[in-house]
């Protein structure tokens, strides 16, 4: 099944290429030209937008886990501590 999926959003690419203005075409083309470009000759630029996104990625791959980490925490203090509390 993961390879129709990619083989689906191939064909939906295809087909927003396909219904691009002219205007549009030439600038997609335009836009991968500079970045095959810049992949050929490692010219890669990291921008703010793109520190941002990987922060972003980190964090909702780490404060799932965390979440889970303190709950757990919480119940088992409360565990052993019930009689003292309460």
């Amino acid at each position: 099944m993961i390879f129709g999926n990619r083989r689906v959003e191939e064909e939906l690419e295809r087909i927003r290429k396909a219904n691009l203005t002219p205007e549009q075409k030439e600038a997609e083309e335009a836009n991968e030209r500079e970045m095959r470009e810049a992949v050929q000759s490692n010219d890669l630029k990291i921008t703010a937008k793109d520190i941002l996104a990987m922060i972003i990625a980190a964090f909702s791959i780490i404060i799932p886990y965390a979440l889970i980490f303190l709950a757990l925490a919480i119940f088992m203090f409360l565990l052993f501590f019930w009689r003292v509390l309460f």
